[in-house]
């Protein structure tokens, strides 16, 4: 007996589950004026097939309004529980008539036996506003708003299209709408079409309706979703008035995604290609860019960019975004890349592999795998590029560079240069030859003079004293190998000013040496460690930071003097402790 009670209790459970009524009524505001409509709307929801609406829906008393209305009846299939929605909506712009808290009643509806009613709304309604409205006191009368999307079934993260229409009375009163917005939603993507045809048309009950807004809306969440209403502000800081909501139903992606499926919904194309197209040798360690781009309509965005693959071959750092994509009335339309800063590690053919793209094409209703994209590239070393010139190019670059930085005081070398003739230049040539020499020489007498006065230095110093134990030579070897940071920050200063950007960053590269030394010889420590345990573990990261930093800017395409100087700010940061 108890069994058989709990199996008629199961079985009703799964009845009233699947078989429900939502009735409801909302309005935008509690608090209005005369003379200034606000919006109220009633919400009707059958679920199953089994419920019958037995009476037709019973409005409140409106005879404190004046009112105009709209209604729309909507049938669609709920994705989880598998079953039907009648859905009726009826929206009402309500212009008080006077003064006073008004009570908006009960709507009343028979559903199987049974009576369904809303929950009645208190209304504050204060008295007009002196002040005169723009174009006179009923500029804003008589206006609503109505939010219409053409597909009502879409599936999850499918771009679909919102038309936002305003009507009024009154065709003046379209020129005090402002901008149209919605607020934020974690289960949609809402973005603005710029272009649209917003001419002025004719509409029922005297009304002229105007497009004040399209959007491209991409749900982010399967099952039966509530489009928020959209806001559009008064001029004149007169409020606003807002639109209706509307539910769509969208059905969650096809089992069977590829290995790798990032939620891309449309109709794509990717492709990995260089940046640099006039670029030929690719030189270890030498930096060059990629881009990796992906270019359709659907719900393009930079989430769906395949990344480039790690590898022992090249190295790379985070990429760039360039986002070239709009909002149209087919979806969001154009092209995304990620544009990679790239150093190759080893000589001979290499492969910049992408992971895999796919995407769901929903007209389709298909999955498409385009798999990885790569990049093959020959890389050579110096001495590759070296071995790669003819003999007379070596000896003709050879004796450009030294003409160019010496004048001859027989013949005036300022901008020789030297060029391939297809008939060989003796006279030429042994000229070449003999200013080579001269200028070996020349070296070779500088150098020794240079050496005889670094002889000259080091026997002058005077031997240093003896010390009595360890401690103390460490402290006079402390006292004589201080950091000179200031003659770095001056020299940086100069680059900067010189506009000389590898230079620079040389610079920089020379005073993390310095640093090295110093924090090695004097405490044993690398100088990330000393900073920590000498200044704390913030200027310790700060300093990290700034390598980092200063690592991904070296290899960057363009820096300018701005990074420059930030660079160069965060540097004196860094090291102002000293």
């Amino acid at each position: 007996m108890i069994r058989k009670n709990l199996y008629i209790l199961f079985l009703l459970s799964s009845v009233f589950s699947m078989a429900q009524v939502n009735f409801y009524s909302e309005s935008n505001t509690k608090e209005s004026r005369v003379n200034s409509p606000l919006v109220f709307t009633v919400v009707l929801e059958i679920f199953g097939e089994d419920l019958i609406q037995e009476t037709p829906i019973k409005l409140p008393d409106f005879s404190k309004f004046n009112y105009e209305y709209a209604s729309e009846q909507n049938t669609f299939i709920d994705p989880v529980k598998k079953i039907r929605i009648n859905q009726m909506v009826y929206q009402f712009s309500l212009d008080p008539k006077q003064a006073g808290n008004i009570k908006i009643g009960s709507a009343l509806v028979k559903v199987n036996g049974k009576m369904y009613k809303t929950e009645p709304i208190d209304i504050s309604v204060k008295e007009a506003e002196k002040k005169p409205l723009a174009s006179g006191s009923n500029a804003y009368k008589n206006m609503y708003l109505n939010l219409q999307v053409d597909d009502r079934e879409v599936y999850k993260d499918e771009p679909v299209v919102a038309v936002l229409k305003a009507f009024s009375r009154n065709i003046s009163g379209f020129r005090h709408l402002e901008t149209s917005k919605f607020g934020y939603s974690k289960k949609f993507v809402i973005r603005s079409i710029a272009n649209f045809d917003e001419t002025i048309e004719d509409s029922e009950n005297n009304y002229s309706s105007q497009v004040i807004g399209m959007f491209v809306i991409v749900p982010k969440v399967a099952g039966v979703m509530e489009v928020p209403a959209a806001e559009v502000p008064l001029t004149g800081n007169h409020g606003s008035l807002f639109s209706n909501k509307v539910k769509i139903n969208v059905k969650k992606l096809p089992e069977g995604a590829p290995e790798g499926f990032k939620d891309a919904v449309g109709n794509y194309k990717v492709k990995v290609e260089l940046i640099d197209k006039g670029k030929e040798n690719f030189e270890i360690n030498k930096a060059f860019n990629v881009a990796v781009k992906v270019s359709g309509s659907g719900n393009l965005a930079p989430s769906i960019i395949p990344k480039i693959l790690p590898s022992s071959d090249y190295e790379t750092f985070v990429p760039k975004i360039v986002n070239n994509s709009k909002a149209t009335s087919e979806g969001i339309e154009g092209e995304v890349e990620a544009q990679y800063v790239v150093i190759p590690k080893k000589r001979g053919d290499i492969s910049i592999i992408t992971e895999a793209f796919s995407y769901f094409n929903p007209k389709d209703e298909k999955y498409v795998d385009l798999g990885s994209q790569s990049l093959v590239l020959k890389t050579v070393n110096a001495q590759d590029i070296a071995n790669a010139k003819s003999t007379m190019q070596k000896v003709n670059e050879y004796t450009n560079t030294v003409l160019e930085k010496v004048d001859s005081p027989v013949i005036n070398t300022q901008n020789l240069k030297i060029t391939e003739h297809r008939s060989f230049n003796w006279k030429g040539m042994i000229g070449n030859l003999i200013i080579v020499a001269l200028m070996s020489l020349a070296l070779i007498y500088f150098n020794k003079k240079v050496r005889e006065k670094k002889k000259r230095e080091v026997e002058a110093v005077p031997t240093m004293p003896s010390i009595a134990n360890i401690e103390e030579t460490e402290t006079m070897l402390r006292s004589r190998e201080k950091l000179d940071v200031q003659s770095h920050l001056n020299y940086l200063r100069k680059k900067r000013d010189d506009k000389d950007i590898s230079g620079f960053f040389t610079a920089f590269s020379d005073l993390q040496k310095d640093s090295e030394i110093y924090a090695k010889s004097h405490f044993d420590l690398d100088f990330p460690t000393y900073l920590k345990t000498t200044f704390g573990a913030a200027q310790a990261e700060q300093y990290k930071y700034l390598v980092s930093k200063v690592q991904v800017e070296k290899y960057a395409p363009f820096v300018t003097q701005e990074k420059l100087a930030e660079i160069l700010a965060d540097i004196e940061q860094v090291y102002q402790v000293f």
